[in-house]
C-alpha cells in the first residue's frame, strides 16, 4: 500500500520546526554565554568555563530574585482566588452583563502595562500615598494582570463541567458547598494551577509594571538586570537569566507532573 504525499503535512512539519528554533536558540545563546571564558562570545568558542557564576550567585542578584519570587507567588495566589470566584459566577450567572463583565476583567490584556504602571503611579501621588510603593503595591499590580490569565484557564476547565453534576449532588443532600468542593472544584483543579503558574511566571519576568513601583534599594530582578545593562555589560547577566530560567522550569515541571495542567484544555480531569 503506498502512502500518499501530502504536501500540508511537510508545511506544518517545518512551520514546527521552525517555531521550535525560534523559541530555543536564543536560549541555546544565553546558556552558552554563561560557561564561556569570554566577555564577548566569539565564535568558535575559545573554551569552557563557569567564572561568570561567581560574580551571578551572590546577594547583588539573589535577593532581587528573592523578591522577585515573593512578589510572584503572592501576586499568583491572589490572581488564582479572584480570578476562580469571577469566572465560576460569571459561568454560572445568567444576569445581562455577563459578556461587559468578563471584558472588564480582561482589559488588563489590552492595555500596555507600562501605561498601568503610570495610571498607578498617578494615583497614589494624587492620594499623597508614595510611601505604598515598594512590595505590597507590586502585589497589587500584578494580581491585576494575573486575573486574565486564570480567567481564561479556569474558564476552558469549566466548559467540561456541567451544572448538572453539581445540582445532582445537591439533590443527593449535599450542601453547595460541599457539592462545589466534591463535583466542581477537583475537575477545575487543572485550569486553576495552569492560570497560577501563567500569573506567576508573568510577574516573575515583569519589566513595564515594576519599573516605576520598586524603590532603590528593593528591586526585582528584571528591573535589576534593566538598571545593571545600563552601565556595562557581563556574561554574569546571562549566568543570572539561567538561573531564573531555570528555577521557572522546574516549577513547571513539578506542577505539570502532580497536577496534569494540559488537561485543563479537555475541560478537567480525564
Amino acid at each position: 500500500m503506498t502512502m500518499r504525499f501530502r504536501p500540508w503535512i511537510l508545511l506544518r512539519s517545518v512551520l514546527l520546526a521552525l517555531v521550535m528554533l525560534f523559541i530555543a536558540v536564543p536560549m541555546v545563546v544565553v546558556v552558552w554565554t554563561s560557561i564561556q571564558p569570554d566577555t564577548y562570545p566569539a565564535f568558535p568558542p575559545s573554551g569552557l568555563s563557569l567564572r561568570w557564576w561567581d560574580s551571578a550567585l551572590t546577594r547583588e542578584w539573589l535577593l532581587p530574585m528573592a523578591l522577585s519570587a515573593q512578589v510572584a507567588l503572592a501576586s499568583a495566589l491572589c490572581a488564582l482566588a479572584m480570578g476562580t470566584a469571577a469566572t465560576y459566577a460569571l459561568s454560572r450567572g445568567r444576569g445581562r452583563g455577563r459578556a461587559a463583565l468578563e471584558g472588564f476583567l480582561a482589559t488588563p490584556l489590552l492595555l500596555p502595562e507600562i501605561v498601568i504602571s503610570l495610571g498607578v503611579v498617578q494615583l497614589i501621588s494624587m492620594l499623597s500615598a508614595r510611601g505604598l510603593i515598594g512590595s505590597p503595591l507590586l502585589v497589587v499590580t500584578h494580581t491585576v494582570i494575573g486575573i486574565p490569565f486564570v480567567l481564561r484557564t479556569v474558564g476552558v476547565s469549566l466548559l467540561g463541567v456541567n451544572p448538572l453534576w453539581e445540582r445532582a449532588a445537591r439533590d443527593l443532600g449535599a450542601t453547595p458547598l460541599r457539592a462545589f468542593t466534591s463535583v466542581t472544584l477537583p475537575l477545575m483543579r487543572s485550569g486553576m494551577f495552569a492560570g497560577a503558574l501563567f500569573a506567576f511566571i508573568m510577574s516573575f519576568n515583569n519589566v513595564e509594571l515594576s519599573l516605576f513601583l520598586t524603590t532603590r534599594d528593593a528591586n526585582t530582578l528584571p528591573i535589576q538586570l534593566l538598571q545593571y545593562m545600563e552601565y556595562e555589560y557581563s556574561p554574569t547577566l546571562a549566568c543570572v537569566a539561567v538561573t531564573s530560567v531555570l528555577g521557572i522550569c522546574t516549577i513547571a515541571g513539578i506542577a505539570s507532573r502532580f497536577t496534569h495542567l494540559t488537561e485543563f484544555i479537555h475541560g478537567g480531569t480525564k
